[in-house]
């Protein structure tokens, strides 16, 4: 391309080059380039709808599906993928305002450690596992004696032995408290 000498707009100069290489382009690369500018249309309209948002900052990746005409979009948590879902029309209303139109917007949770962009954090902080404890005091011949007589009047063997199980069961934990 030769320089005209004249003063030219980045927009006018781009649009430009698009239509040279557009119009040499063989059919096959004219529709890889439709494609490409429907993709990209897509993405910029879902950067304009929800680039800046609250719910926008919890999206991890984009991805167009173009043989269903639908735009896959990962977040960083269960949540927001249900938030997201919930206001699905809307953003699909909106976007087609801004020229890009998409039969489906679908919505996932990232896998475990996925941050926006790409990059990976570092693991996930685990929980304090519980420290086991230790096992509970045996009761005396007393205690259990006790317990034995309390439920003595009881007629059904079921009732009767799941109630001495949790008098036993009190029992030894009052007895670890006061140790």
């Amino acid at each position: 391309m030769r320089r005209a000498g004249a003063t030219q707009s980045l927009s006018d100069l781009a649009s430009g080059l698009r239509n040279g290489i557009y119009a040499h382009a063989t059919d096959a690369q004219r529709e890889r380039y439709e494609r490409a500018e429907e993709r990209a249309a897509i993405y910029r309209a879902w950067n304009e709808v929800c680039g800046g948002t609250r719910e926008g900052k919890h999206v991890t990746g984009l991805y167009y599906v173009p043989e269903s005409n639908e735009l896959v979009v990962y977040t960083d948590g269960a949540t927001w993928t249900q938030e997201l879902t919930m206001l699905r029309e809307i953003i699909r209303a909106r976007m087609d305002l801004k020229g890009a139109h998409v039969d489906a917007l679908v919505f996932k949770t990232s896998r475990d450690g996925f941050a926006r962009g790409g990059i990976q954090r570092g693991p996930k902080p685990q929980a304090p596992q519980p420290q086991p404890r230790a096992p509970l005091p045996e009761l005396t011949a007393d205690e259990r004696a006790a317990i034995e007589a309390a439920c003595a009047d009881i007629d059904n063997p079921k009732l009767r032995e799941a109630l001495k199980n949790a008098m036993e069961a009190s029992r030894a934990w009052k007895k670890s408290e006061n140790c």
